[in-house]
């Protein structure tokens, strides 16, 4: 409790994500539900003009995102002898949808709009809107792959990174891990009552206030393997 005065006190409205989003919101920034600003502390959203900002529902800020609704730069033209102290101002609305994941030190500039569904990735600069159900990354952000190609993507992918997070588990520390290092894999070898009694794997299934989809799939689809035990044999198996 100590810990998270003090933490009241340094960061203040910075403090956490809830206390964070409740400060832009009394700001005049449109916020949905179920939005996380992972490290407020290390990002930036312009409140400059806070009622041009709008953020939807279910969307993931993590940390070093910067959100601009405002371009400085006009002072430089300011200057200039041909435009003689004439002020041309730079401020435009942002957008960000519903179910948006924005990646660490990500750049969202002003005027942008980003539909829903959207995965921005880590160090992009994002200067034109992004369609929904899209993926983008790169500095200009462009488009990589439809929301549904990066699905099928993660799907193909689900064993094979697990398997080489076991095997670099077991040589890093010379013994077999426990099944809660696989808190973004258990559906790989859990059931939904199983994995609902560990407290790891249920935070997971709870996150994006979801939790219902996530036991409705479980219980719809067969883990993979029949037990952790049968998992890790596979992992193991070369």
């Amino acid at each position: 409790m100590l810990k998270n005065l003090l933490r009241s006190i340094l960061y203040r409205e910075k403090a956490s994500s809830a206390k964070y989003v409740a400060f832009l919101k009394k700001q005049g920034v449109q916020i949905g539900e179920d939005v996380t600003i992972y490290s407020p502390v290390h990002t930036m959203i312009d409140t400059t003009c806070p009622w041009l900002l709008t953020i939807g529902d279910h969307v993931r800020i993590t940390h070093g995102v910067i959100i601009l609704t405002h371009d400085y730069s006009w002072s430089v033209l300011k200057q200039l002898p041909e435009n003689k102290g004439r002020i041309l101002g730079a401020q435009s609305p942002v957008t960000i949808g519903n179910n948006v994941f924005i990646g660490m030190n990500a750049i969202i500039t002003r005027g942008v709009t980003i539909g829903d569904n959207v995965v921005i990735g880590a160090g992009s600069v994002v200067t034109k809107d992004c369609e929904a159900n899209s993926v983008y990354a790169g500095s200009p952000a462009r488009k990589i792959m439809t929301i549904e190609e990066y699905l099928h993507k993660r799907e193909t992918a689900q064993f094979e990174d697990a398997k080489k997070m076991a095997c670099i588990y077991r040589e890093r520390f010379g013994t077999t891990p426990p099944r809660e290092v696989f808190g973004e894999y258990f559906m790989l070898f859990c059931d939904a009552d199983e994995a609902k009694q560990v407290p790891k794997f249920r935070a997971q299934m709870e996150t994006g206030a979801c939790f219902d989809k996530s036991e409705l799939f479980m219980r719809e689809h067969q883990p993979m393997f029949e037990s952790y035990e049968a998992f890790l044999e596979a992992c193991f198996a070369d």
